[in-house]
């Protein structure tokens, strides 16, 4: 199936929560299948890592501050997805993670086509 762009999808994720907490929290919202440290939906596969470059400082300072949050999200769609609807899914899980009070920023190829467009420098106007 031809895709008009790159569907892999990171998204950088800040909360205090433990890990597993936050796959739960996710699993709930994408109304998913959790395994470990994974999560499948009916348009994605999403894998919850800890961030390497986590640093407590840098997490809340400075335009690039999303890539030292705690975790990091990576999405692909699942075999055969839609493209669409898997960029609906992406949208709706930053949407509910913003809602829930994370900071969230997707990194992906289809930034534009996101709410907020990805999360990145956005400003509330």
């Amino acid at each position: 199936m031809e895709y008009q762009y790159d569907l892999f999808t990171k998204i950088f994720l800040d909360t205090d929560l433990e890990k597993t907490s936050v796959v739960e929290a996710v699993s709930i919202m994408v109304k998913g299948s959790a395994a470990g440290s994974s999560i499948v939906t009916e348009q994605a596969e999403i894998f919850i890592f800890n961030n390497g470059d986590f640093d407590e400082e840098k997490r809340n300072r400075g335009s690039d501050e999303f890539l030292y949050y705690k975790y990091y999200l990576e999405i692909e769609p699942i075999e055969d997805g839609e493209e669409t609807l898997y960029i609906t899914e992406v949208s709706k899980i930053l949407t509910k993670l913003w809602d829930s009070g994370y900071k969230a920023v997707a990194s992906c190829d289809f930034e534009e086509e996101l709410p907020r467009k990805g999360g990145y420098n956005f400003e509330e106007r």
